[in-house]
């Protein structure tokens, strides 16, 4: 397992670990010439321009993350040599969902590469879940934090895979951010996990809620001597191809 030492603000945390996770996977896709290349943008960081200077000639094409929804299908071929997705998976469906709709727009050969977040039991997560289940809110909140997406085996992922795929790495990689204390770590967490549950409580609550979380968060993330906050951020990584046809 790789450990990495990235930056300190909230903003220069999400958008430099996303981009150093992007990089990562693109060093292990290889100069195999690709002339159509899907991208499915999941946050602030795109993979485009990377990709446009590794494939200047390639049709990049996004996906929306809408149309991989329930049984919702793009109007699109099936005949995509790369699809990519590097970012935050949280607003699309669980990898077992999305893996499988994105494969099945490949050509055969077609080579699937993605990373994603892979951090449920991080205890910045793991707090979001605990204060929604103890306060006023409760009753609202458990239903979100009960559907929130689970970690991902590596296991379970090949097995979803091997049937469809040959050629199936997959590994994982945590990167250890200095972060600027707890505050920087919440408004790191509004953006993504914290979203769903802070849309539902009005302002006032809303406050209480991030209080109680900052103060769990500070009992479990002592300050280092230069008052910085380590906090891990594991991300799981899948290379795949297409089984050709018959």
């Amino acid at each position: 397992m790789k450990t990495e030492l990235l930056f300190r603000t909230a903003s220069e945390t999400s958008a430099n670990r996303q981009a150093q996770a992007s990089l990562d996977l693109l060093s292990r896709i290889g100069d195999e010439p690709a002339r159509r290349i899907g991208v499915l943008p999941t946050g602030p960081w795109s993979m485009e321009a990377l990709l446009l200077e590794r494939y200047p000639d390639a049709e990049i094409t996004p996906l929306g993350p809408s149309s991989l929804r329930g049984g919702s299908r793009p109007p699109m071929q099936k005949d995509f040599d790369l699809i990519v997705s590097s970012g935050d998976v949280e607003i699309l469906p669980s990898l077992r969902q999305t893996l499988p709709r994105l494969a099945a727009l490949l050509r055969p050969e077609g080579r699937l590469a993605v990373q994603a977040p892979n951090n449920l039991y991080e205890p910045y997560r793991v707090l979001i879940r605990m204060v929604a289940a103890d306060g006023p809110w409760a009753r609202m909140l458990l239903p979100i934090a009960k559907t929130r997406p689970f970690n991902e085996s590596m296991d379970d992922l090949y097995a979803l895979l091997d049937p469809i795929c040959g050629g199936i790495d997959i590994w994982e990689t945590t990167y250890l951010c200095a972060t600027e204390g707890i505050e920087t770590i919440v408004e790191l967490m509004k953006a993504t996990s914290l979203a769903p549950f802070l849309t539902l409580l009005d302002r006032g609550a809303r406050k209480t809620f991030l209080d109680r979380y900052a103060a769990e968060l500070a009992a479990a993330y002592p300050l280092q001597p230069q008052t910085a906050a380590l906090v891990r951020f594991p991300r799981i990584f899948i290379l795949a191809r297409l089984r050709g046809g018959d």
